[in-house]
């Protein structure tokens, strides 16, 4: 494990990740630059790139997970040689900041990553068993992983346009994704399944980034779209910035209801305990009248 970005503040987060890895036979090893500290970082960025690069070409890890979002992943990508990352591959678990270092391991050394909880984020009370499970799943399975599974604890889905598409999947947080357009790590969405979720941001910021991403032409050419766990992002009294404000539904009927393309919400990827882990660059049958999503070939090559 390595921290990229931020640091948790609470090392009792870490070690129960920690422990759940090795109830299931695992050897964990956190790497001594997770607890360095800079603000909110976690240490300075060649610092930070290091201890990833050195993570990447070590022989005895198999995967690497980090510890959790925050702020200063994309501090790290110009410190970073994906030639050499290309040529030592592995699983790369991450979620939410994450979202920059998911983008450039894809176009820049065509690795397939995995959009998932942090160590600090994996087990209860901020993870479950659910999200262990899933993540275990992802990272050990030598086939393709099939249908992904409703939240076990709030399974509807919303079909906001319907029909059926396929394509690799690619996204992340959304705040992320905005802020890596005009960078060499931009998204590149042609003829892929959109993926995007987010927590603490209100409609009218959701509203912001996806027009962001519309009128950057990132839009233009998806496949379709599919919309995890928006945590927190509903209009409430206690964050009343605009009150005549869209709810979350009228903002993304409005961007993705006439959009032509298949769209869905709901499915178990984000900010929040009941996670599921998507392999990024992999490709998927979406199928919103249905309200499935299905993984086609394997993650782990």
């Amino acid at each position: 494990m390595v921290a990229p970005a931020s640091t948790p503040f609470r090392l009792s987060d870490l070690l129960r990740g920690k422990a759940s890895w090795e109830a299931r036979g695992f050897r964990v090893r956190i790497d001594e630059q997770t607890f360095q500290r800079d603000g909110y970082l976690a240490g300075t960025a060649a610092t930070r790139a290091a201890a990833l690069m050195a993570l990447f070409e070590d022989p005895s890890i198999d995967a690497i997970q980090t510890a959790c979002g925050g702020f200063g992943s994309t501090q790290i990508i110009p410190h970073l040689d994906f030639d050499r990352i290309a040529r030592q591959a592995k699983p790369f678990v991450g979620r939410s900041d994450i979202t920059a270092i998911h983008l450039a391991l894809f176009h820049r050394a065509g690795l397939v990553t995995f959009y998932g909880p942090g160590m600090a984020n994996l087990s209860p009370p901020a993870g479950s068993a659910f999200a262990e499970a899933g993540l275990q799943r992802a990272l050990t399975l030598p086939q393709a992983l099939g249908r992904l599974p409703h939240h076990p604890d709030d399974p509807f889905v919303r079909t906001i346009c319907a029909g059926r598409a396929s394509g690799p999947l690619l996204g992340g947080c959304l705040w992320p994704l905005c802020k890596a357009i005009g960078t060499p790590w931009a998204p590149h969405l042609q003829s892929a399944i959109f993926f995007f979720e987010e927590t603490d941001e209100p409609p009218w910021s959701i509203d912001a980034h996806l027009t962001h991403l519309e009128q950057a032409g990132v839009l233009e050419e998806v496949a379709g779209v599919v919309i995890g766990r928006m945590v927190n992002c509903e209009w409430s009294p206690a964050r009343p910035e605009y009150p005549s404000n869209l709810s979350l539904d009228e903002v993304l009927d409005r961007h993705f209801g006439r959009r032509g393309v298949p769209c869905l919400w709901g499915l178990p990827v984000g900010h929040e305990a009941q996670t599921l882990t998507l392999p990024l660059g992999v490709r998927v049958a979406l199928d919103a009248s249905a309200g499935t999503l299905e993984f086609d070939e394997p993650a782990l090559v």
